[in-house]
């Protein structure tokens, strides 16, 4: 009967390497799996700021293209509240930051133009932070 003990015992300790490398293969599938969710929503976060971005106020009626503008650079604040990489966080802000900042002056046709510069400097930012 004592010769069983060992067989018994290395059965056992071949149960334990195997569940271990279950494990390891069951947290290695978890990783993947988070890896590809947190791109799923990077890129759905690009997609909704680039939307946003992309917004062009009417200049017909200043004070509701300002309103309108604005609006949209707050939806922008909590997107980017929601980016878990720094740099894409930044390129939010800094396009939320530039369409936050559009006044009623600022649709003057020369300053209008001015400022479509810098919104679209901070879009391509936010464009290269996505890719």
């Amino acid at each position: 009967m004592r010769a069983g003990r060992p067989v018994a015992t290395i059965l056992l300790a071949l149960g334990l390497v195997g569940a271990v490398s279950g494990c390891e293969a069951v947290q290695q599938a978890q990783d993947t799996a988070n890896s590809v969710g947190q791109a799923t929503d990077k890129a759905k976060l690009c997609l909704d700021a680039l939307a946003l971005a992309g917004f062009t106020p009417n200049t017909a009626d200043p004070q509701k293209a300002v309103q309108e503008t604005q609006a949209k650079a707050e939806e922008l604040e909590k997107l980017a509240a929601q980016a878990g990489d720094a740099t894409l966080k930044d390129a939010i802000n800094g396009v939320s930051d530039t369409m936050g900042q559009l006044t009623v002056n600022d649709l003057d046709p020369a300053k209008l133009a001015e400022w479509t510069s810098k919104k679209l400097e901070t879009v391509n930012k936010l464009s290269q932070a996505c890719g």
